[in-house]
């Protein structure tokens, strides 16, 4: 595989500023190629479309990390690392799936020698085109498709139905007993005169025709651990995918989850909650993406205000437990919504999609109309970011900031937008020098009377102490909204890579960067790991111990894109944890 080697890690990637220092622009090379019919490589072999790399999803043949277009034998590049040059469109044969005929997520798959195509629908459609939606019967926990009928007793009434145009219409049907029982779970069994049909009425906790699903279907108990229930949608109403997707790789599915049968995990798309997540969820596909998203499936608890439990004297407020210790203190910063295994892989090239949750002391800064950085959720009120991208001195009524985004400049459920009451530079700080002190707080307006709200999308990161150090070669990550690639306009999804520490004596070689590097800054991503940077200015360079993720550095500048030899440059945030404490812990001053 050496050839694979040579062939991706020449492009590596640094740290570096935005629009302030020439040249020193965020970048992660990520350009489709877009020439159209590219199915064979120049070997002949057949491109595997879609592919995963990076954790994304590419239908068609690409030029990252490379000049040639390429693209994967397999359906997962991330973990078979199997691919080809794409072979000039003229010897390409024509692909009736090069733009996807098939509706409402439908997969497309060509026909050999015949020049079409068949569609492959999820459950809740059907058709040709899966432009047909079916319909989905709740007291069977099933799907019919159009002009499918069926019976039910629903509300004590035997009914007869029947799918039509997606929705389900039924009338109530004369009965009698069944002659022999079919139902399981001692379910009662009536007869439908007209068709000789047998229904089935099922005990509270049972489902399905014949009431052989076992109880927490339609809805789950707890956080969910035991939902075997049927639903594959999510509260955005987006498809799941198969836990044996070809597409998943070091997320959890049924080739990394011990025992996943006994977690419900399967060849299957319904929900599940493996991992003990607050209720059930599954990956999906966003903007090209692997993501995750909670399901649409209802507690079996009722609201606190609708029931009437009875509380327990111990956890009514002001009375204790006899001799009861108090809980050890869980972490209360630093600590990521995991969906993978791990986040900093020795194998990713070129940055990688973050899942939802992986980062969420993120924060999207939005500066005027057009000016873009990241930042760093360090406590309820407040952020800190790289100084530079505020040396314009913008009017705090200019600045927006987003917690919880996952898409640049898309809000959605899970995120939460701020206005900024102000900013606030360390003394040391000058216009002229943007790269030294390169470090701001950013203080939050408060809504009802407060700031952040937690949630798995959004939570700070630990500041380090001040004595705390990470040794030379220790394993970081970073994460941004970066440019794809050095001269690229747009920004893209929330991206991560790994990153290794660098010894300060080998950053200020004359070769590297000489005596530009001081004692207030770090550098990251010449060797092993991953040499990659991505995000804008204000980033985190986060470093884990423990499993507790903190600020170490932020990222500040560097020197072009995918420059060997040159890596991220970041302030180092341990150098100004005591002008950070003595600002977000001032009293706030007399009107």
């Amino acid at each position: 595989m050496a050839h694979i080697m040579l062939l991706l890690l020449p492009c590596v990637f640094s740290a570096r500023a935005r629009i302030l220092v020439p040249g020193y622009e965020t970048a992660i090379s990520k350009e489709p190629y877009r020439e159209s019919r590219k199915v064979l490589t120049t070997t002949g072999k057949e491109c595997k479309f879609p592919f995963r790399q990076g954790g994304r999803i590419h239908h068609r043949c690409i030029t990252i990390l490379s000049s040639r277009p390429w693209c994967s034998l397999t359906h997962n590049f991330d973990r078979d690392w199997q691919w080809g040059f794409c072979a000039p469109e003229k010897t390409q044969p024509n692909d009736p799936c090069q733009v996807n005929p098939c509706q409402n997520g439908g997969v497309c798959t060509p026909i050999p020698h015949r020049g079409t195509f068949k569609c492959s629908c999820s459950e809740s459609f059907s058709g040709r085109l899966c432009e047909q939606k079916t319909c989905y019967e709740t007291t069977h926990l099933r799907y019919y498709d159009i002009g499918e009928s069926w019976g039910r007793i629903h509300l004590r009434n035997v009914e007869q139905c029947t799918c039509v145009a997606g929705e389900i219409e039924c009338e109530r049907v004369r009965y009698t007993m069944c002659r022999k029982n079919p139902c399981h779970n001692d379910g009662t069994c009536r007869m439908i005169i007209t068709t000789g049909r047998e229904v089935c009425s099922c005990r509270r906790g049972y489902s399905g025709p014949y009431c052989s699903f076992e109880p927490e279907t339609e809805c789950y108990n707890s956080r969910g651990r035991g939902y075997r229930g049927l639903v594959s949608t999510t509260v955005t109403g987006a498809r799941c995918l198969p836990w044996n997707s070809d597409l998943l790789h070091d997320e959890l599915h049924v080739g990394t989850v011990v025992a996943s049968h006994l977690r419900g995990l399967g060849e299957h798309a319904y929900c599940r909650n493996p991992d003990g997540d607050k209720m059930p969820w599954c990956y999906t596909l966003n903007d090209g993406a692997i993501s995750w998203e909670y399901c649409d499936v209802p507690s079996c608890v009722m609201p606190v205000s609708s029931s009437r439990r009875i509380i327990p004297f111990n956890v009514l407020p002001g009375i204790k437990k006899p001799n009861s210790r108090k809980p050890a203190k869980k972490p209360v910063c630093g600590k990521k919504h995991k969906k993978r295994l791990s986040i900093a892989r020795g194998r990713i090239m070129g940055g990688n999609s973050a899942l939802p949750g992986t980062h969420p002391w993120m924060a999207a800064i939005y500066i005027g109309q057009s000016d873009f950085c990241a930042g760093n959720l360090i406590s309820s009120c407040w952020v800190v970011s790289a100084a530079h991208c505020f040396f314009r001195n913008p009017l705090t009524s200019q600045l927006r900031v987003v917690l919880g985004q996952q898409r640049f400049n898309v809000t959605d459920p899970n995120t939460r937008t701020f206005g900024v009451e102000e900013y606030i530079f360390p003394k040391q700080f000058s216009v002229f020098n943007p790269t030294l002190h390169d470090i701001v707080l950013v203080k939050l307006k408060k809504q009802d009377g407060r700031c952040v709200r937690r949630t798995p999308f959004i939570a700070p990161i630990c500041l380090p102490d001040k004595s705390m150090t990470f040794p030379d070669d220790y394993c970081c990550t970073i994460s941004g909204w970066g440019h794809m690639h050095e001269k690229a306009e747009g920004y893209s999804s929330l991206q991560e890579a790994g990153v290794r520490l660098i010894p300060h004596d080998t950053c200020r070689k004359p070769e590297v960067y000489g005596n530009h590097v001081t004692g207030d800054m770090i550098c990251a991503g010449l060797n092993g790991c991953v040499d990659a940077c991505q995000g804008d200015s204000g980033g985190p360079l986060a470093c884990a111990r423990d499993d507790v993720s903190f600020l170490y550095g932020i990222i500040s500048w560097g020197e072009g894109c995918g420059r060997s030899g040159k890596p991220g440059v970041y302030t180092k945030v341990v150098n100004y944890i005591d002008w950070i404490n003595s600002v977000i812990r001032r009293k706030p001053k007399a009107s």
